[in-house]
């Protein structure tokens, strides 16, 4: 039987699925040519680790929660990075600086790095009961 945390973390592995998805949509979208070839490959990268942990959520395998705590941080602030920094070198692709973003983009942008911090803290949130540690026991 599955714990609260570890229900907590199969919704922010739907979250993630489909902040990756409509996220990638959009980069669809927006055309190949939207990036830099470096952006480009470092987030079929991020994509394929984002299929990977997902999958690991979706199977609940027991390596599911380090995985998403392990990946969602990171992916997060890459995501924040890359789309809401001001530009800063070629993994930058910021909202506001080229003529293709739309509301869809800001939309899939927030919701993949929502998803991400969603399944970080849920993987967190198993481990940590894993190991007995709570709010209340420090």
């Amino acid at each position: 039987m599955e714990t609260p945390a570890e229900r907590r973390l199969v919704a922010a592995g739907v979250l993630f699925a489909v902040g990756s998805a409509v996220h990638t949509l959009d980069h669809l979208r927006r055309g190949q040519g939207s990036v830099t070839e470096a952006l480009y490959w470092t987030g079929n990268l991020a994509l394929v680790l984002q299929v990977v942990v997902v999958t690991l959520i979706f199977t609940r395998h027991r390596l599911a929660p380090l995985a998403a705590v392990a990946a969602g941080f990171p992916l997060a602030v890459g995501f924040f990075a890359a789309h809401w920094l001001p530009g800063w070198g070629p993994l930058s692709d910021p909202l506001w600086e080229t003529g293709s973003w739309s509301w869809l983009s800001y939309a899939a942008s927030t919701l993949e790095i929502a998803g991400a911090l969603a399944v970080g803290f849920a993987g967190l949130a198993v481990e940590r009961e894993a190991r007995g540690v709570g709010p209340a026991t420090g």
